[in-house]
């Protein structure tokens, strides 16, 4: 019936229906709703899948949808918008749903990481298990993993696990790294040894790179363009790292960055390590990175109580101090700058702020 509309009435003008279409893509929601109630016309108009598909669109939902992926597209951003009102309604009065993915009396969980709904945990049974929660089976495979330096017989602990898109690592506690690829089964790709435990493993958020750091080494893993796995790059630093991040969307050899106590390195394959900050005193309590700047939290010590904890915002091209945000008496805890809004990062400290 739409399309039989050839012609709008403006007032005392009619106007081209693609004409009065482009007028009203400059709306919004309580607009278009006001615009409905004029006359039957202007209702078929305000109320045509474009504008809809546009709003919805701009309101960031459905953005990997098409406009013909949805018959009216002015319910798709009701119910888009209700459940998001449902979702931060229930986490600020602490209401959710808890699905038990596994139980195995005497076996102890070791860590536990989770990419798109696929979480991955890692036992004190040396044993790394899959589940994918968006299909509602919980039943696990358990993923091979090499035997370490010992040979054949129980593995010991999982230390660490990551996992993103098309990758999942472990590495257990006599420094054995394996990796798997969720597309290829249950066997490993790859897999290396440190002759230590580690402090820290790094999986990059959207590629083939892995960082890990045992003792006072670091070392970047990463398939060259046949698919082979390498190592384009191992570091030797002053200090035990407590966290470790690979920068992400990084085009050619990985990039990392290490805190190692009150030091941080921007570690990058095939160059030597570089110190990104250091100040004797002031050790670094978080860490979080981006496509091109690095956020660490600092905590301040005895003569320099003047100045409160702070979040450090560096630039990694330029090497340089952005910005020091935030005064907080409590160390800060946590940061995330990866996935938070365009110029904003998200942190929280000992305060509970």
């Amino acid at each position: 019936f739409q399309n039989e509309i050839n012609e709008v009435p403006f007032f005392d003008v009619q106007l081209p229906y693609e004409l009065a279409l482009k007028i009203f893509q400059y709306l919004g929601k309580a607009e278009l709703g006001r615009c409905a109630q004029v006359s039957r016309t202007w209702k078929i108009l305000a109320e045509d899948e474009v504008l809809w598909y546009r709003l919805c669109q701009e309101e960031g939902y459905l953005l990997d949808m098409s406009i013909s992926d949805h018959s009216c597209w002015k319910l798709a951003l009701k119910n888009c918008r209700a459940r998001e009102h449902m979702l931060k309604t229930n986490w600020k009065n602490r209401v959710g749903a808890v699905s038990q993915l596994h139980y195995e009396p005497g076996r102890v969980l070791c860590d536990v990481h989770c990419c798109d709904g696929v979480v991955m945990a890692g036992y004190s049974s040396g044993e790394v298990k899959l589940w994918d929660t968006r299909t509602w089976d919980y039943r696990a495979p358990v993923l091979a993993a090499v035997p370490g330096p010992g040979g054949a017989g129980a593995l010991p602990h999982v230390s660490f696990v990551r996992i993103n898109s098309s990758l999942a690592v472990a590495a257990h506690e006599d420094g054995t790294v394996s990796v798997w690829s969720l597309l290829l089964g249950q066997e490993p790709i790859h897999h290396f040894q440190h002759n230590q435990h580690l402090q820290a493993l790094a999986l990059a958020p959207g590629g083939a790179a892995v960082a890990t750091a045992s003792g006072f080494q670091v070392r970047l893993e990463s398939p060259d363009d046949r698919g082979f796995w390498q190592t384009p790059g191992t570091f030797e630093i002053q200090k035990l790292v407590n966290f470790l991040n690979l920068v992400p969307d990084v085009t050619g050899s990985p990039v990392a960055v290490a805190a190692a106590e009150d030091i941080v390195y921007l570690l990058k394959a095939e160059a030597p390590g570089r110190i990104l900050h250091s100040v004797y005193g002031q050790p670094v309590t978080c860490l979080d990175v981006a496509a091109h700047e690095a956020a660490f939290g600092i905590k301040t010590f005895g003569w320099l109580l003047n100045e409160p904890n702070q979040i450090l915002l560096y630039n990694l091209e330029t090497n340089q101090c952005v910005t020091k945000v935030g005064n907080s008496m409590g160390d800060f805890s946590c940061v995330n700058l990866h996935s938070s809004p365009p110029n904003m990062l998200v942190a929280g400290n000992k305060d509970r702020r």
